[in-house]
């Protein structure tokens, strides 16, 4: 147990119920503890059409919200219902507010916390059907599959021929050659492999366009030599979608960004990384039967090589995949959360 499961309810399950009872609790709220929490709500939220408070977590996500203008509270606010991008329904332990959560990452790519975590919700969203059995698996018996909502700008009609034209063209890509983006996961438990690429990729930008994006908490010297790299195109957005459609290529190792990418049916490279206590072995096969595999640099060429010659090689494995990974692709998975979140907040009287 985790000590803040027996102080917290202490000070804020009275302070809640006095809110109650001044009719001063706040509604619906978004807890924020990162930026990126924001991006992933995003999708859901314009869906809602009710209000939303925002509950900062922290200084980071509290300078986030000033730069956009966005009003927010300080955690703690006392919301009926409250909505995160994390397991810490710990965080408001009173029975009576309805928790909903949902992962920052599409499918099981990173092994499920402790089932206690996902049960104190009253609905978890994931991203398939399949993944909701595996929870089942495990004792938990609140997830909800609804798709992955920052997927759904890529099938909802937001972006056609002409606006991808412009984003290529805002880019500086040159439209003779062919784009390909490099990602890598967290660099922890030896599951990036971006220390196998991030000195050498700068041989491939004669002769591709060349992306670049790591994960958010990646270092920064790793980052600054990503920012450097000549010829190569470093994404600041949290959001990739958008470069996602523009690549011919995605190069990856163990990131979730694998799932969003094949999706989109095309071409995926990955370098092999071990296995590890973060690892899912079903995920490692999942990745080995979607994706050209390589274990060094030097043998990047060839694989790119080999996708460009014949790109719908591995298009059945990715589409047995897309069964697994993805409840539909038909960009309303935003809407379906929403749906459920207003079905909630319609049962509260909120």
């Amino acid at each position: 147990m985790n000590i803040q499961d027996y102080i917290l309810p202490l000070f804020y399950t009275p302070a809640w119920y006095l809110a109650k009872a001044l009719r001063r609790t706040c509604g619906v709220a978004f807890y924020c503890a990162d930026p990126l929490d924001h991006l992933m709500f995003a999708p859901i939220e314009k869906h809602l059409d009710l209000p939303v408070t925002f509950v900062a977590k922290n200084s980071k996500t509290r300078r986030y919200f000033e730069e956009t203008g966005i009003p927010y509270k300080r955690y703690p606010a006392f919301p009926d219902v409250v909505i995160m991008a994390r397991q810490t329904a710990y965080k408001y332990p009173v029975s009576r507010i309805k928790k909903i959560g949902f992962d920052h990452g599409l499918y099981q790519f990173k092994r499920w916390t402790s089932t206690k975590y996902y049960n104190q919700f009253d609905v978890y969203f994931v991203s398939s059907e399949n993944q909701v059995e595996l929870a089942k698996e495990r004792g938990i018996r609140t997830t909800v599959a609804i798709g992955y909502p920052k997927l759904d700008q890529a099938f909802d009609g937001t972006y056609n021929d002409e606006s991808l034209d412009t984003i290529k063209a805002d880019l500086g890509l040159d439209p003779e050659k062919k784009t390909i983006i490099f990602t890598s996961t967290w660099n922890v438990a030896g599951l990036s492999a971006l220390s196998r690429w991030v000195y050498q990729v700068h041989t491939l930008t004669g002769k591709y366009n060349i992306l670049l994006t790591a994960h958010s908490w990646t270092e920064k010297e790793y980052i600054d030599e990503l920012k450097s790299i000549p010829g190569a195109f470093y994404l600041e957005d949290f959001d990739v979608t958008k470069y996602l459609l523009i690549a011919d290529i995605f190069v990856g190792d163990y990131n979730s960004m694998i799932g969003e990418f094949c999706a989109l049916d095309k071409p995926i490279i990955t370098f092999r990384v071990p296995d590890s206590d973060r690892s899912i072995p079903a995920v490692k096969k999942l990745i080995a039967g979607i994706s050209i595999q390589i274990d060094e640099f030097d043998e990047i060429e060839r694989a790119i090589e080999q996708c460009l010659a014949n790109p719908g090689e591995l298009s059945p494995a990715r589409k047995k995949a897309n069964e697994l990974m993805h409840y539909l692709l038909d960009g309303q998975a935003g809407k379906r959360a929403a749906d459920v979140i207003k079905e909630i907040v319609d049962n509260t009287g909120s």
